[in-house]
């Protein structure tokens, strides 16, 4: 009698676990949506530098582009070109990276690519501690097949909500070159503002093979309503 007992709570539970997993992954979502926005909001403008590495395998081909960045709301993210190397058509393809952030940085295009309940539907897969910090774990899912958005999964800080990594795949082709990369991106907190500071990303189409991106972030100085920071 008791053996029947502990199956059917058990099948009572694993029943309704989807759900409030499901559920708890939308309260995360929306808490990360809300204090992203905040932190946004205090941010007028901050500058860094980016370091830019394409390599392609099959033609056995590199290229590296070293830029400074500005950044400042409302106007997006500009770029000045100090240095590069390497492959032309590579260099090229690396250029209209550029330009495809610089454009992905101004509203309304900047809301299009957020991990926000707009984009995504959340589902809580757990907790893992990833760089000393405890994060929640939640599998992303756009709403729409969308190329701006990815299928993959998300870390968020349990204690601020910041998005401390992201892992996946873009949810659709971005271009003929490019293909839908594979991505992972890595986030450095600077002065209570969570900001990139690594990617990697691979792709592989039809006309270039395998080819891998790498984006280095560095020397972020930060100017927010209520204070000044920096970080090299």
């Amino acid at each position: 009698m008791k053996g029947r007992l502990v199956v059917a709570i058990f099948l009572v539970l694993m029943h309704g676990l989807p759900a409030e997993l499901e559920s708890s992954g939308e309260q995360i979502l929306s808490r990360m949506e809300s204090e992203n926005g905040s932190r946004h909001d205090l941010l007028i403008q901050y500058s860094g530098s980016r370091q830019y590495t394409l390599k392609n395998a099959r033609f056995g081909k590199q290229a590296a582009v070293g830029v400074a960045m500005k950044y400042r709301h409302p106007d997006g993210e500009k770029f000045l070109v100090l240095s590069q190397s390497g492959s032309d058509r590579l260099i090229g393809i690396i250029n209209t990276v550029l330009e495809s952030e610089a454009r992905a940085s101004v509203p309304p295009e900047h809301a299009r690519h957020q991990i926000t309940a707009a984009n995504y539907r959340a589902r809580l897969l757990g907790t893992e501690v990833v760089d000393g910090r405890n994060c929640y774990v939640l599998a992303l899912t756009p709403r729409t097949k969308n190329r701006y958005l990815i299928v993959g999964k998300v870390w968020v800080d349990a204690e601020s909500f910041g998005t401390v990594r992201i892992d996946g795949q873009f949810a659709a082709s971005i271009s003929l070159l490019l293909g839908a990369p594979r991505l992972r991106e890595d986030f450095v907190e600077v002065n209570g503002l969570w900001l990139p500071g690594h990617v990697h990303s691979v792709t592989s189409s039809f006309l270039l093979g395998p080819t891998e991106l790498e984006i280095v972030f560095s020397n972020y100085q930060l100017d927010t309503d209520s204070a000044s920071a920096s970080r090299r």
